[in-house]
């Protein structure tokens, strides 16, 4: 157990809470709280304790899950977490998501979970394709041998 990571992403996190915006209190907790831990990796402090990118079931279920959706949407729009705290201020909606990003955020976690879903998919299709060529090298040097 990493007690430096843990502490130290905790404060990241805690701090969030002192400079962001969150319609008065109004903002779902897991928004708040993926916000929070998106301050985590923005400060570039390794998140070895977080979820890899397309876990979790919901664009909104919070902490590291939200935080991956989030960054997702920030290399979709520069500064795009930036420009949601502001819009928050008073207010909150999930039409911020469209409103920023031109698409509903139903159909932005749909976008998000293939594109993470294809780059595992890429990533077990090219170790099948390594085990075949292992194997094929393996039987030619048996040709070879006898």
């Amino acid at each position: 157990m990493d007690l430096k990571w843990i502490f130290t992403s905790l404060i990241h996190h805690e701090m969030t809470y002192v400079f962001h915006w969150n319609d008065e209190g109004k903002t779902p907790a897991p928004l708040v709280d993926g916000i929070a831990d998106y301050t985590v990796p923005k400060a570039n402090y390794n998140p070895t304790g977080f979820n890899k990118p397309s876990s979790g079931d919901r664009w909104d279920q919070g902490y590291d899950y939200t935080t991956c959706f989030l960054e997702y949407c920030d290399e979709l729009v520069p500064d795009f977490v930036v420009k949601l705290n502001n819009m928050m201020r008073k207010t909150n909606d999930v039409s911020f998501f469209h409103n920023l990003t031109g698409k509903p955020v139903e159909e932005l976690w749909k976008d998000y979970k293939a594109k993470y879903d294809n780059k595992a998919s890429e990533g077990i299709k090219a170790k099948i394709l390594l085990h075949r060529v292992c194997e094929e090298i393996n039987e030619f040097d048996n040709r070879n041998v006898n």
